[in-house]
């Protein structure tokens, strides 16, 4: 049953990230903050088994593409934030909007990532140590999570930046286009 469960969650995993790949057929309007606040909701279990605490910091942060596979790349990113961190840990999402755009930030408190590491983090079926993810993990198999991420954001024309703190951690920041017609700069704490 286990090996069952892992085959579907690759193949799941594989598609997800074709269709990434593949761009996408319509627009759709979509709230990454609420979109980041189901996903936080969904996964406090995980982080709770990881002991690891969630921080959100959303502001609206209107998008537009499609709505499934912006909540599999917030999915992606936090599952990768609670399984790459330690115990007593945190992960911080934030949202809003800055140069006219949307944007979302997961940062994490894991293990230190050297800066010349970070572009492998991204491509499909690598892994940084194993010793780095945490037991209670939930992410996807066989490290395509962040592969899924940038193809997502590929797809949406959004910029994805990964940015490693030097005492341990790792920030990924996606800023999407701005929808037609709205430039409107607000982010937590009036940033």
């Amino acid at each position: 049953l286990a090996a069952n469960e892992q085959s579907e969650q690759l193949i799941a995993a594989l598609l997800t990230l074709a269709r990434g790949e593949r761009g996408l057929d319509r627009f759709e309007p979509a709230d990454l903050a609420a979109i980041a606040s189901d996903v936080l909701a969904a996964r406090q279990g995980d982080a709770d088994a990881a002991r690891v605490s969630l921080v959100p910091a959303l502001a609206p942060a209107h998008a537009c593409g499609d709505p499934g596979l912006a909540e599999q790349l917030v999915a992606n990113l936090v599952d990768n934030a609670i399984s790459y961190n330690e115990a007593g840990g945190r992960v911080e999402v934030t949202t809003g909007t800055r140069t006219g755009g949307p944007y979302l930030a997961v940062t994490n408190t894991g293990p230190v990532i050297p800066p010349d590491q970070l572009g492998r983090l991204f491509r499909p079926f690598q892994r940084m140590s194993p010793a780095r993810r945490a037991p209670a993990g939930p992410g996807v198999p066989l490290g395509l999570g962040l592969a899924i991420v940038r193809a997502i954001a590929a797809a949406h024309g959004a910029e994805l930046r990964a940015l490693a703190a030097p005492g341990g951690g790792l920030t990924i920041e996606v800023q999407f286009p701005a929808p037609a017609g709205r430039t409107i700069d607000h982010a937590p704490g009036g940033g």
